[in-house]
């Protein structure tokens, strides 16, 4: 059968906290979305794999601290390491001779991070950039899917996003925000938005 546990421990510092999770889990019979090119058929097919078992186990480090240097500045952010094995496919057939059995599971990287900067010089305006990072990720059984920015790549990126909050009155904000900041290019199956501006005007009655 499947079977999950974690085990956490969390530290509250002044003004933070700081929490560590080791996890482990184990599912069987996954299903588990595939899409494939196949001789004679000129669009890629889409089916549904079941697979025999696979464990994900890994380590988490959460942390926040708040009015870091000066009031009003925000500090926070995780780390997460998964060791990500296929145990068993009896299922998975590959003409190439592949194998699915110790490779990775699909789109689960060996690392991920966030961080998150806020500052609010006042109760009007919020700053905030944040960063995201994501290592390598597969989305085919085998893991043969390894050429980097190609249509169905799922790639390594690091993006940072910024926005800026202003509380204009007790109805109405104004906010303006700037995604992938930095113009990375990067392909999670298909090209992922590039510097991108946005602004929005909210009215709450």
């Amino acid at each position: 059968g499947s079977g999950a546990g974690e085990l956490a421990a969390e530290r509250t510092l002044a003004n933070g906290v700081v929490r560590v999770s080791l996890f482990q889990e184990t599912t069987r019979n996954a299903l588990i979305a595939q899409t494939t090119t196949i001789a004679g058929v000129a669009s890629p097919v889409s089916f549904v794999q079941n697979v025999g078992e696979i464990r994900n186990r890994g380590v988490e480090l959460v942390a926040e601290r708040r009015d870091i240097g000066f009031r009003g500045f925000d500090l926070s952010g995780s780390v997460t390491f998964v060791d990500s094995e296929i145990l068993e496919d009896d299922d998975f057939v590959s003409p190439s001779g592949t194998t699915a059995v110790g490779k990775r599971a699909p789109n689960v990287p060996h690392w991920r991070a966030t961080a998150v900067a806020t500052y609010r010089p006042s109760d009007a305006w919020t700053f905030t950039l944040a960063g995201r990072y994501s290592g390598k990720q597969y989305s085919t059984l085998d893991n043969t899917d390894n050429t980097p920015s190609v249509y169905g790549a799922f790639d390594s990126f690091t993006v940072f996003d910024a926005r800026a909050r202003w509380q204009i009155n007790a109805n109405l904000s104004a906010a303006l925000g700037i995604d992938n900041l930095t113009n990375k290019e990067y392909f999670l199956f298909h090209p992922f938005p590039q510097r991108t501006v946005l602004a929005s005007l909210e009215l709450a009655y």
